[in-house]
């Protein structure tokens, strides 16, 4: 089957809104949630914002694999060059909490790398939408001193945000999907995590910053690859250019 990248982000923009208002009613309706292991959150609106991804992805794009958070894990996607990574909320606490800070993800990932990417915040209405490719150039750009790097609202609440070169003002958002994605429409500088997260958490949002000329890396500036069979990464960090080889020298310089 031949796949053209406009159909894909066609498509998956269409999906991902009609997941995203789905889950905005059954919030404003009321619904059922309760944790899985651990701590973790998850609600009805989780699964069935899933199901509709799923469905409407899947039959349109039926050799494409697939890899979500609400949904078995299964090692089909490895032998397929095209696979969708999907959240179908990133921010669950936050969505269930009322606060505005969540996001339906979802990725298209080609030979593990991120080559589209749509994340849609219902209770904000802000669509972010990409087509990338991981040779996008990186804009030269001055260092700024002071500069705005969004962190996990746990990470600033609990002091957990690593250690910042210069005068960073941190503030603290829920989805992490939705970060990168203010980030790359150039509402923030820096996103920075040096917890490990989870692909389908990132793969998105990563192709937004991709497309918007920015770095993307895991917190000790590797390349990421995705659609791995363990599929997390080692934490975040994306910024332009400059600033990225800055955060990270001052991270090469505390170890």
């Amino acid at each position: 089957m031949t796949h053209s990248l406009a159909d894909e982000l066609k498509a998956a923009v269409e999906a991902t809104v009609a997941a995203g208002d789905e889950v905005a009613r059954l919030r404003r309706d009321g619904l059922r949630y309760g944790h899985k292991e651990g701590r973790e959150l998850v609600s009805e609106a989780d699964i069935r914002a899933a199901e509709m991804l799923h469905e409407a992805l899947t039959h349109a794009f039926p050799d494409t694999g697939w890899l979500s958070e609400e949904h078995v894990d299964t090692a089909d996607r490895l032998d397929r060059e095209r696979v969708w990574v999907v959240d179908p909320i990133d921010g669950t606490r936050e969505y269930l909490m009322g606060l505005p800070e969540y996001a339906v993800s979802v990725a298209l990932v080609i030979d593990g790398a991120p080559a589209l990417g749509v994340v849609y915040n219902p209770a904000t209405r802000h669509l972010a939408q990409a087509v990338s490719t991981e040779s996008c150039e990186h804009q030269a750009q001055a260092v700024p001193a002071d500069y705005d790097v969004l962190v996990g609202r746990g990470e600033q609440r609990w002091n957990d945000v690593p250690s910042l070169p210069g005068r960073a003002r941190v503030k603290g958002i829920g989805s992490i999907a939705y970060r990168l994605a203010l980030v790359a429409a150039g509402q923030g500088d820096a996103v920075v995590t040096g917890s490990g997260r989870a692909e389908w958490d990132v793969a998105a949002g990563a192709a937004l910053c991709l497309a918007a000329g920015l770095r993307v890396t895991d917190v000790l500036g590797e390349p990421m690859r995705f659609n791995q069979p363990e599929p997390y990464v080692r934490g975040l960090l994306v910024a332009r250019a400059g600033l990225h080889r800055r955060i990270r020298g001052h991270f090469e310089s505390l170890r």
